[in-house]
């Protein structure tokens, strides 16, 4: 009697399948840490930006408030008296996880501001941003 060659079986082995995984494994948990440590940065990063943005819409309605000789028009000047108004100026608000903290905003001469306190609630960062009067 002949025997048939058997065929010959293509695959991985159990072994080679555990030791795959293993290094999976291995790599995931070595690059947790760097993505915890990129969301900070984007955490800081949007601080920053939304901070920025407060600044350029604050001196923007002042010029406008300017223009209006101090009164209030909507679409153009808004009357700020206080740094959580900020929130009035930028569309759509504030978005959500930010917070100014309230203050009132000292009078003076055009350009002449009060540092506002901006917070991230989630990673409890903060930073400031010119709070800029306008109206009478």
């Amino acid at each position: 009697m002949r025997l048939l060659p058997r065929p010959r079986v293509r695959g991985f082995t159990l072994i080679e399948q555990i030791g795959v995984v293993a290094l999976v494994g291995a790599a995931s948990a070595s690059a947790l840490p760097r993505l915890a440590e990129l969301q900070d940065q984007a955490d800081a990063v949007a601080l920053a930006s939304l901070a920025g943005t407060a600044n350029r819409v604050m001196w923007t309605n002042q010029a406008a408030c300017l223009v209006t000789g101090q009164h209030a028009v909507p679409g153009k000047c808004l009357l700020v008296s206080g740094c959580a108004q900020v929130a009035d100026l930028l569309v759509g608000g504030l978005p959500a996880g930010f917070v100014v903290e309230p203050a009132p905003l000292a009078r003076g001469e055009p350009g002449a501001g009060t540092a506002c306190s901006l917070v991230h609630t989630v990673s409890g960062g903060r930073t400031s941003f010119q709070g800029l009067p306008t109206g009478p």
